[in-house]
Formats: C-alpha cells, sequence, structure tokens
C-alpha cells in the first residue's frame, strides 16, 4: 500500500486550488476580423485554437464589406451592445484608428491592435499605447520593413543560379505593391527600398497592384514588356505574386528557370507554388499574430504584463522555400494546432517563469517550434 507524503498531498491540493481560480477567471475578447479571405480566416482559426487552451471566451466579428468605414462601423456596434467584452482586438486601418480608440476608451473597453504598423494620423491624435490612452494596452504587428527587405535579399541571392545569368551586373527586379492606404504595404515596400538603396540592386519599376492577383498579373505582363531583362518579381503578397507568375508565362517566361518571384503570405496556393518550382519564396507565420496576442493578453489579465521595454512589440517572419516546406505545412496544419497544448508558452499558467521575460519574437520561435514538430512545447517549458 502506497503511503502519500503530506507534502505531496498539499502541493496537489494547492494545484487543484490554482486551477480552479484560474478556470473561474474567464475573460471576454471580441476581434473585429477585417475581411473573410482564406488569411483571416488563418488568423481567426488559430486564435480559437489558443483561445480554447486558454479558455478564453473568444467571437470574431468579420467586416465582408472589407472597407475602414465597415470596419469602424463593426467597432461600434460591438461597443455599443449593453454586454460589452473584456478587451477588443482590431487591425489597424488608415483614418478609422484613432475614433475606433477613442470609442473603446469611452466605453471602457480594453484594446489590443495587431497585424500593421499604428498609422502616422492615429499616432499624432492619440499616441502610442498607454501614453494618453491607458486602455489601449498593446500592439502586436509583424516587423513589415525588415520583411521587404529579406525577401528581396533572397531573390538577389538565387538570381546567379538562372539559367539567364551573365553575371554582368545586378539583376533587374520589379515590384508588385499592395495598397496606397496599407501600412503593410507601405512598410515591405520600405524594406525592399532600403534593401536596393544598400546593395545597389536594379529596381526598374514598384507599382501598385492592390492586392489583387488579377491586377498584379495585368501589370506583371506590362512590365514584363517593357523591361524584358527582368530576372526577379518582388510581390508585398502571394496573391499577387501568383497572377505575376501567370503573366509571366503568357508572355513566354518561366518561372524558375529564368525568373524569380517571392512573395508574402504563406498562402496554401503559394506553398504548392513553391513545390512545383515556380514561386521561389513566401515569408510568412503572421497568422499566428493573433494567437500570439491572446497568449499576451492572457497573460495581462492575469497580472503578469507582458511588456519588457515598450508595449509596441513585433516579430519577424520566416521564409518557406522548396527546402522547408514540409515544415511550413506542419505549422499551417490544424491537426497540430490542438496537439499543441498553448497553456505551456504562458506566464500566468506557470509558477516557473517571471513576468517581463520575454520577447514576441522570442515567444513566437517557441510556438512555431512547436508546430512544426508536431507535439507539445516541452523544450520551450524547460527553457527556464
Amino acid at each position: 500500500m502506497k503511503v502519500c507524503r503530506p507534502l505531496v498531498v498539499i502541493g496537489l491540493l494547492w494545484s487543484l486550488l490554482l486551477n480552479a481560480a484560474y478556470a473561474g477567471d474567464r475573460f471576454s475578447v471580441v476581434f473585429l476580423e477585417p475581411d473573410d479571405s482564406r488569411f483571416w480566416a488563418l488568423v481567426s482559426g488559430f486564435m480559437h485554437a489558443v483561445a480554447d487552451d486558454l479558455e478564453i471566451e473568444l467571437e470574431v466579428v468579420t467586416d465582408h464589406e472589407r472597407h475602414r468605414l465597415s470596419y469602424l462601423q463593426l467597432a461600434e456596434q460591438v461597443l455599443e451592445r449593453p454586454s460589452r467584452p473584456d478587451y477588443l482586438v482590431f487591425m489597424c486601418k488608415e483614418n478609422v484608428t484613432a475614433r475606433m480608440l477613442t470609442l473603446a476608451h469611452d466605453a471602457g473597453v480594453k484594446v489590443f491592435t495587431i497585424n500593421t504598423d499604428i498609422p502616422a494620423g492615429a499616432r499624432e491624435k492619440v499616441g502610442l499605447p498607454r501614453e494618453r490612452l491607458d486602455g489601449w494596452i498593446g500592439h502586436l504587428a509583424p516587423d513589415n520593413i525588415t520583411a521587404g527587405r529579406t525577401l528581396a535579399r533572397m531573390l538577389a541571392q538565387k538570381a546567379s543560379g538562372l539559367s539567364t545569368s551573365e553575371n554582368a551586373g545586378p539583376p533587374s527586379m520589379i515590384g508588385l505593391s499592395g495598397t496606397r492606404d496599407s501600412s503593410a504595404s507601405k512598410d515591405r515596400d520600405l524594406g525592399l527600398m532600403q534593401e536596393v538603396d544598400q546593395n545597389r540592386m536594379k529596381l526598374s519599376q514598384l507599382v501598385h497592384a492592390d492586392w489583387s492577383a488579377d491586377e498584379a498579373a495585368a501589370k506583371s505582363a506590362v512590365l514584363l514588356q517593357r523591361y524584358p531583362q527582368t530576372t526577379l518579381i518582388w510581390s508585398a503578397s502571394d496573391g499577387m505574386a501568383l497572377g505575376a507568375i501567370e503573366a509571366a508565362k503568357r508572355v513566354g517566361r518561366a518561372p524558375g528557370k529564368d525568373l524569380l518571384v517571392g512573395g508574402v503570405d504563406w498562402e496554401p496556393r503559394a506553398l504548392e507554388a513553391i513545390r512545383q518550382g515556380d514561386l521561389e519564396v513566401s515569408l510568412g507565420r503572421h497568422f499566428m499574430g493573433g494567437g500570439l496576442l491572446l497568449l499576451l493578453l492572457n497573460d495581462y489579465h492575469r497580472g503578469h504584463d507582458f511588456v519588457l521595454n515598450t508595449p509596441v512589440l513585433s516579430y519577424q517572419l520566416e521564409p518557406a522555400t522548396r527546402a522547408n516546406i514540409a515544415r511550413v505545412e506542419r505549422i499551417l496544419d490544424p491537426l497540430n494546432w490542438q496537439r499543441v497544448d498553448f497553456n505551456q508558452f504562458s506566464m500566468a499558467a506557470s509558477s516557473e517563469r517571471s513576468a517581463g521575460g520575454r520577447s514576441a519574437n522570442e515567444l513566437m520561435d517557441a510556438i512555431t517550434g512547436a508546430l512544426a514538430a508536431g507535439s507539445s512545447a516541452e523544450q520551450w517549458a524547460q527553457k527556464d
């Protein structure tokens, strides 16, 4: 017969009490999904997986009209409810962000913004998180400037292997940007231009294709005729990159052989294009940004503030290439989202981790590694 030691019994009782208290402190989050695209479906799907583990009441409200004014209207509707959420999560959009933040502040709802840079106009009116509006607790976005630079650099490094390479000078590049009012597009463009200037790359022309595959195809066809020496196409999104590939084939080019194309987003169709050799690289993992935000928000709500030096947080994107395509597909697999226990990344759920000890990028690396392994995050749990 086994005899339980008193310390073991006390430890078990303490653990049960902590779990009961933790479960009883559920809180609610409404995420304003900017549109019903495949990318945002991945974002919200991953958020639900994280929310389930952390026992967060998550509601996703989608803006099917895909316009900044309809996005503002969604925020107004949520904030006018008789029973408002504890937290509101939304993407910063030009000309409406300050208004949305102010409405949430007046309604007593805390806000965590996501995915794109804070527009300059909003910064002028309401500052940064925790400066003028104490209910605006944080902002989280990928480092889109570095992403733009990385994409240009990777394409240039691969150019020497093209069948048309004559080593006579820098490869000729054309660029496809998103919309003019998108901070993500602007930041990726800025990264591209920084890389071009620093390394004296040859950028023939950068055009706006409004995130549209059809428009990117039409403009790429014109640009490839205008600049027949083009060997690289830099695209701010996978959708536009795929449009460019289609256009290139129509005008007699051979993507992957005499032309290299790169994009951003880790779209499933883009990953297949990488497998086929048409697309050289796609930068991604920002679909996990919403889940990372919920982990940080969970810690904040339970008394473990996520701030290190600033409440404006960022993380790096990762490249998907033919060399690691299987790893990326594991990260994107919803079955792996269910296998990983996201409590293991939470400061609030572990007595062994101290508050303020992790950067957003370190945490994203840990989540990425666990999903890529298709198993639990034991190594991260044992990090400290």
